[in-house]
């Protein structure tokens, strides 16, 4: 039975999802330069793994009312678009050092999907 939580979280990923995708899903594609089916499923899954992460990460601090805001100035500044798309530009960052030269990146990294 899905819980009003459950549907809550599974809203809450594919909205990061989604707006990972939109602003950085091109940027891995040109990185690696692979042209196949499974570059492209490759490329979905690493974002699918950054949506994770920033669920895991900010969920609670985002919805559940018993845990402080970290630092209220912040979230009030930023809006949730604005916070996904920090945590995307260091995710890309990172992602880049990463797999610098690898233009196999996503095939060796998924091949196993």
């Amino acid at each position: 039975m899905i819980t009003e939580k459950t549907k809550q979280q599974t809203d809450f990923i594919k909205m990061v999802a989604n707006c990972l995708a939109k602003n950085f899903i091109r940027s891995l594609f040109e990185l690696t330069k692979e042209k196949s089916h499974s570059a492209q499923i490759g490329g979905l899954s690493e974002i699918l793994d950054w949506s994770k992460e920033f669920c895991d990460q900010y969920y609670d601090k985002v919805f559940n009312p018993d845990i402080p805001k970290w630092n209220h100035q912040t979230i009030q500044s930023l809006n949730m678009d604005d916070l996904i798309v920090t945590f995307g530009r260091e995710k890309l960052k990172k992602f880049y050092s990463e797999a610098a030269n690898h233009t196999n990146y996503f095939e060796k990294k998924y091949s196993a999907l």
